[in-house]
């Protein structure tokens, strides 16, 4: 697959658009070209009467829908902290690889959810790309003091609001794979997504449910004033130290003043998201309803998703080990009433959980399952040796064929040398 593509849902195809490749054979189409400019409705509803998605080509698409390729475009606004890396063959193998990908899941047996969950990646993943480079222009402009448009920011995280109401499945599968390696802007994009789910799951809407996850987007954001040599320090930081890091509220607070479009809401919600249930936290020793609920659940997601990465002083954990460290603080540090529902809207084995089974094997879980949680559908990555495996193999635990194996626990997603894209496979 050519370096460039965009995987678009045939439902989102446009004239003007340019087809590169579908998902089936152009033998199975009425064209008599193979690639060009869609000129009219009737081309578009053929598509979609074959396919469910389609490879496009801007850089050969016409009006509103061009877009230059990347060498004679000016290089795109990004944060020195961010270095995009990724070359050209690579960028071709992971289109190769979610185009492989997508197919499995359109041909899983008797899985309306793996339909679903495809549909939704294929109109979903320019979204959230769009998202990313938003968000790094964004904490870029905050640095430097240069107003941003929040409105904009809005608009994009209602994108993956809507997402999450069709299909929760689709962006927290790509929460998993499109990390950048760089801890401060994941931990933003982790928060936010979570904060998203989370919020529907209260039952958040519109306004409130944006806010939200802009806040938790933002909330860190005083921690680039820090010297990165104290974000990176292995050994107990001493009681100076522990201050200054605290002090990173203070600074987010300073930075985000300077935004004049930013609600209320959000600036509370940066403001207290490290406050605690029993008035443990800081800057102010907040407790119970002085902290507000969005801050409650924005200081809980936040320890969440913190204890699922590695960090200088200690290795990443398990999406269960997590959970069960955040729930023996209930009526602690967290409200217990929030960490309830955030166990129930989280899950046991959510999809992108990496796990290891009962016989050594390693897998990725692709399907929950809302009735037995304990028994979803893995995609196998590694043998019982910790060898990769070439395809794809899936069991589903809810097949009696495959009553033996259970889930023996939860893994930290670099565990025995996985990355991401080994999730595709290929």
């Amino acid at each position: 697959m050519e370096a460039g593509l965009e995987i678009v849902a045939v439902s989102d195809l446009k004239v003007g658009m340019f087809v590169a490749e579908p998902d089936c054979p152009w033998t199975d189409l009425p064209f008599p070209l193979q690639g060009f400019v869609l000129s009219e409705p009737s081309e578009i509803a053929t598509f979609a009467r074959h396919c469910r998605f389609v490879y496009i080509d801007r850089s050969f698409s016409t009006g509103e829908h061009y877009r230059a390729p990347l060498r004679e475009r000016d290089p795109p606004l990004q944060c020195a902290a961010l270095p995009r890396t990724e070359s050209t063959p690579e960028l071709a193998r992971r289109q190769s690889q979610r185009h492989s990908f997508l197919k499995f899941l359109y041909e899983q047996d008797n899985s309306e959810q793996a339909e679903e969950l495809a549909r939704e990646l294929t109109h979903i993943e320019p979204r959230f790309d769009s998202l990313q480079d938003t968000l790094r222009k964004t904490i870029e402009c905050i640095q430097i003091e240069e107003r941003v448009d929040f409105k904009d920011v809005a608009t994009r995280v209602s994108d993956l609001s809507g997402s999450l109401q069709r299909n929760p499945d689709a962006l927290m599968w790509l929460l998993r794979l499109k990390s950048v390696d760089q801890y401060s802007f994941d931990q933003a994009m982790d928060v936010s997504v979570y904060l998203l789910l989370f919020g529907k799951h209260v039952g958040l809407s519109g306004d409130r449910l944006v806010q939200l996850s802009m806040a938790g987007m933002l909330q860190d954001v005083g921690k680039t004033c820090l010297p990165p040599v104290l974000l990176t320090k292995t050994d107990p930081l001493d009681e100076e130290e522990r201050e200054l890091v605290r002090s990173h509220v203070a600074s987010s607070l300073e930075l985000l003043c300077l935004q004049h479009a930013l609600p209320p809401e959000v600036m509370m919600i940066v403001a207290n998201h490290h406050e605690r249930w029993d008035g443990s936290g800081y800057p102010r020793g907040l407790k119970l309803k002085e902290i507000g609920r969005g801050a409650e659940m924005a200081g809980l997601v936040d320890s969440f998703c913190a204890m699922l990465k590695n960090k200088p002083y200690r290795a990443a954990m398990g999406h269960q080990n997590a959970l069960e460290q955040l729930f023996n603080l209930r009526d602690q540090q967290f409200n217990p009433a929030l960490m309830e529902q955030f166990v129930q809207c989280v899950g046991l084995y959510p999809i992108g959980t990496l796990v290891e089974m009962n016989n050594g094997e390693v897998g990725v879980v692709i399907q929950q399952n809302r009735i037995q949680r304990s028994r979803p559908r893995v995609l196998l990555l590694l043998d019982g040796m910790k060898q990769k495996m070439r395809g794809y193999h899936v069991i589903d635990l809810r097949d009696p064929r495959h009553k033996a194996y259970t889930v023996l626990r939860t893994l930290p997603q670099d565990a025995y040398g996985l990355a991401a894209q080994d999730y595709y496979l290929g």
